[in-house]
C-alpha cells in the first residue's frame, strides 16, 4: 500500500499485491494464509480507517470550531492549532487507503498514493511528532525556568519556529513527490521505490533515516523534559504545600503527551527498526514476511490513531480549550459548580438571616 512510505522498501513491494494484500510468495501451505491476509488488507483495515477518519472528522473538526474561537495568547496554545492542523491533512489521507484496500480504485490509483497521497500521511506524521516534541519543551521551561529568555516565551518566537518545522517538512517531502517521475504500468504500480527516478530512491531513503534520528530525538526530549518536570515540582512541593493541586496539573499535563507519543509512534518506529538495516526479504521466508507485514500495517494503524488522541491532548492540557467546550456543551467544571454551590449556599444564609429577622 502507497502509505508506507517510511519502510526501507516501499509500500506492498513483494508482500502485497493489488489492494494491500498479502503476496503469495509460497507455494505450499500457503492458500489459507493468504487469504486471511487479503481478508485482513481488503476488509478488516478500510474498516477501521473508516471508522477512525469518521471519528477523526468529529473531533478535530470540533477542536477546530473551538480553537477558531481561542485568541492565540500562549506559545502552547499556537503549537496545539499546529498539531490541529497536521491531524487534519493527515486525516484527508484515509479515503484514498480506503478505497485502494477495498480494491475499488483502478490499478493506477496506487501510483496516485504513491506519490502524493503517502507523502502527506508521512510529513504530517512527522509534523505532529516535531510539535509534540516542542509542547514538551515550552512545557519544561515554563515549569522549571519560568524566567529565562522572554523571547523564547513570545507568541512571535514560536510562530517564525512553527513556519520553519512547516518548511523543513515541506522541504523534505516536495522531493519525493517530484522526483516519483517514472510512468506506472500494472508491473511496477505495486512498489512505489520502483516509480521513482534514482536520485528519488536515494532521497527517499535519506528522508528514511532522518525522520528516524528525529522521531528519536523527540522521544528522547520526551523523556528528558519529563522526569525534569517531574523532578523539579517534586522538589518543589516539600517548600510550597499549598500549590499541590497546580503541581498535579503539570504532571498529568506531561504525562498526557507523553503516553499519546508512546501509544501511537513508538511502536511503529520499533516495528520499523529491522527495515532501515539492508534488505530483510532475501533472509526472511514467506511467513516471516507476513509477521513483520501484519506487525507493520497495525503499529502503522495506531501511529494513524495519534489524529483521535490529540484532542486529549487539548482537554487535558488547554484550560482555555476545556472551558471553551464545557461553555458549549452547558457543562461546568469542577472549579465553576463548586464555585456555583459555594453562591447558592451564601444566597441560602442570606434569605434564613432576611426571615429570622423579620
Amino acid at each position: 500500500m502507497g502509505l508506507n512510505l517510511t519502510s526501507e522498501k516501499s509500500p506492498g513491494a513483494e508482500w502485497r499485491g493489488r489492494g494491500g494484500h498479502a503476496a503469495n510468495t509460497s507455494s505450499d501451505g500457503a492458500g489459507t494464509n493468504v487469504t486471511t491476509s487479503r481478508e485482513f488488507g481488503a476488509i478488516i483495515l478500510p474498516v477501521l480507517y473508516l471508522v477512525l477518519f469518521v471519528a477523526s472528522v468529529l473531533l478535530n473538526g470540533l477542536a477546530v470550531w473551538i480553537f477558531f474561537h481561542i485568541r492565540n495568547k500562549t506559545s502552547f496554545i499556537f503549537y496545539l492549532k499546529n498539531i490541529v492542523v497536521a491531524d487534519l491533512i493527515m486525516t484527508l489521507t484515509f479515503p484514498f487507503r480506503i478505497v485502494q484496500d477495498s480494491g475499488f480504485g483502478p490499478w493506477y490509483f496506487e501510483a496516485v498514493l504513491c506519490r502524493y497521497t503517502s507523502v502527506l500521511f508521512y510529513a504530517n506524521m512527522y509534523t505532529s511528532i516535531v510539535f509534540l516534541g516542542l509542547i514538551s519543551i515550552d512545557r519544561y521551561l515554563k515549569v522549571v525556568k519560568p524566567f529565562g529568555d522572554s523571547r523564547m516565551y513570545s507568541v512571535t518566537f514560536t510562530k517564525v519556529l512553527s513556519a520553519c518545522v512547516w518548511v523543513a517538512m515541506a522541504v523534505l517531502s516536495l522531493p519525493n513527490i517530484i522526483l516519483t517521475d517514472v510512468p506506472p504500468t500494472k508491473e511496477n504500480v505495486h512498489d512505489c521505490v520502483t516509480l521513482k527516478s534514482p536520485l528519488g530512491v536515494r532521497w527517499h531513503r535519506a528522508v528514511v533515516y532522518v525522520n528516524s534520528c528525529l522521531f528519536a530525538a523527540v522521544l528522547a526530549i520526551l523523556i528528558g523534559c519529563y522526569i525534569a518536570i517531574s523532578r523539579y515540582i517534586h522538589r518543589s512541593s516539600r517548600q510550597f504545600v499549598s500549590q499541590s493541586s497546580r503541581r498535579r496539573k503539570h504532571t498529568q499535563s506531561i504525562r498526557v503527551v507523553v503516553a499519546v507519543f508512546f501509544t501511537c509512534f513508538l511502536p511503529y518506529h520499533l516495528c520499523r527498526v529491522p527495515f532501515l538495516f539492508g534488505d530483510l526479504d532475501r533472509h526472511l521466508d514467506a511467513y516471516a514476511r507476513e509477521i513483520l507485514y501484519y506487525g507493520r500495517e497495525v503499529t502503522l494503524f495506531l501511529s494513524a490513531c495519534n489524529v483521535c488522541l490529540d484532542p486529549i491532548i487539548y482537554f487535558f492540557m488547554c484550560r482555555s480549550f476545556s472551558r471553551r467546550l464545557f461553555k458549549k456543551s452547558n457543562i461546568k467544571t469542577r472549579s465553576e459548580s463548586i464555585r456555583s454551590l459555594q453562591s447558592i449556599r451564601r444566597s441560602e444564609v442570606r434569605i434564613y438571616y432576611d426571615y429570622t429577622d423579620v
